[in-house]
């Protein structure tokens, strides 16, 4: 049995085996592009693969109802099947795709698009055959949605160049995914992809009416964000940013989708960095959100996913040191995740099935900010934790007098199995 039917034997080899193909080819010819690629998005291997990462996804369901759960409880291989069909002889249709929204800030709201499950999976088998098409393309400098690379990746880089490069173009873009112009993504698209069948599924995805209070919305522009490719084509537009700065000598752009950083090594320069990046993003059809986007000082502080970063002096270097730490709004973030998990249990729940829970988030949110300064912020999330389970013990035993702080310390928590969240700074 050859390496490639043995590959068959086990989707994720199957497709392992073609992606390696498919990028080996395209690093040896740069201007290549290629067709015949919808035959390897049909495969059942690649399709099996595609539904296995749709389903650990889970997710909210489509205009359909159907979730992920139901497919499992019917069983997928006919509902595979029937998707393979219908890709086959080409009926494939793509469905609309259900609006909601989740909250973005103190009072903002973000859109997000919800396709069906069939659509998710198809949408996952494209993205796994064509993804490193352009992965050989993408520059070091972008770190979003990206194989093997993380927003940790960008916070330790952008704290690297920091040290060097203090002033700082703080980007916001205006509701990038709402604006991505469709008509420039798919040229993008044709310069690595020949194949009309693949072209013409990304595009019914583009074009797919979006649902939002019973009312069909018809996009003439955007890719929504919750769809399973949408990632990957934001890339590939703003990878004609990426290209112009990723191997500047005094300018370092750090990119985690659209959020972005340009780190100059002056005012003047960040400036100049400003009035160029005005007139690609022009070229791209999007817009800079002014209000937002910033040239300061790295003693001015910046954010940058997830992370406070500031220049301050430390008496133990005696010397200025650049730190991060997580910003405000992340450490908001995990509170109102804390709180909403613990008010979720019905009263009587018992206590290590409530810590159970609550540690999950806890241990997440220290496993991503340890590569910080974050000790300080563990000791106040450690605080919030015992004192939300405390309000929780509270309501067990409809007590209102007391904050019960003597019947309930924070050692009583530890014992139950809570995490010292400080601690898990070092694991």
């Amino acid at each position: 049995m050859n390496a490639d039917k043995k590959a068959q034997t086990r989707p994720m080899n199957w497709v392992r085996t073609i992606q390696r193909k498919l990028y080996r080819a395209a690093k040896e010819n740069i201007g290549r592009k290629f067709g015949l690629l919808y035959s390897h998005v049909c495969e059942p291997a690649t399709l099996e693969e595609a539904w296995k990462r749709v389903s650990s996804n889970g997710g909210a369901p489509g205009v359909d109802g159907i979730t992920t759960a139901m497919v499992k409880e019917k069983g997928s291989e006919d509902f595979l099947g029937e998707i393979r069909e219908e890709l086959k002889n080409g009926t494939y249709r793509t469905e609309k795709i259900r609006r909601i929204f989740i909250p973005k800030g103190k009072s903002g709201k973000r859109p997000l698009g919800l396709p069906t499950v069939k659509d998710k999976v198809v949408q996952m088998a494209v993205k796994l055959i064509i993804e490193p098409l352009f992965e050989v393309d993408f520059k070091d400098c972008s770190h979003g949605f990206r194989p093997n690379r993380s927003n940790q990746g960008a916070a330790e880089e952008a704290h690297k160049y920091s040290n060097t490069h203090k002033y700082i173009l703080d980007v916001d873009l205006k509701s990038y995914f709402d604006t991505i112009d469709h008509g420039i993504l798919m040229e993008l698209l044709r310069k690595r992809i020949s194949d009309p069948a693949v072209l013409g599924l990304v595009k019914q995805w583009l074009k797919a009416g979006i649902l939002e209070n019973g009312i069909e919305i018809e996009p003439g522009e955007g890719t929504p964000q919750g769809s399973v490719v949408s990632p990957l084509l934001s890339n590939i537009v703003l990878h004609e940013i990426d290209k112009l700065w990723h191997d500047n000598e005094t300018v370092k752009l750090v990119r985690f989708a659209d959020d972005m950083v340009f780190m100059c090594r002056s005012r003047r320069q960040a400036h100049y960095v400003l009035a160029k990046l005005k007139g690609q993003l022009e070229e791209l059809k999007l817009t800079l959100n002014m209000e937002k986007t910033k040239i300061r000082h790295v003693r001015e502080t910046f954010d940058f996913v997830g992370f406070t970063y500031k220049e301050t002096y430390s008496r133990k270097w005696d010397r200025l040191v650049r730190v991060k730490y997580p910003r405000e709004k992340s450490r908001q973030g995990i509170r109102d995740k804390i709180k909403s998990a613990v008010k979720e249990f019905q009263l009587g729940t018992d206590l290590k099935e409530v810590i159970g829970k609550v540690n999950t988030k806890v241990r997440g949110w220290m496993n991503y900010f340890k590569i910080g300064m974050s000790y300080k912020q563990a000791q106040q999330l450690d605080a919030f934790v015992c004192q939300q389970l405390r309000i929780y013990m509270r309501r067990c035993k409809h007590r209102k007098d007391t904050k019960c702080y003597g019947k309930w310390p924070n050692s009583f928590f530890y014992k139950q199995g809570v995490y010292y969240a400080p601690n898990l700074l070092s694991k």
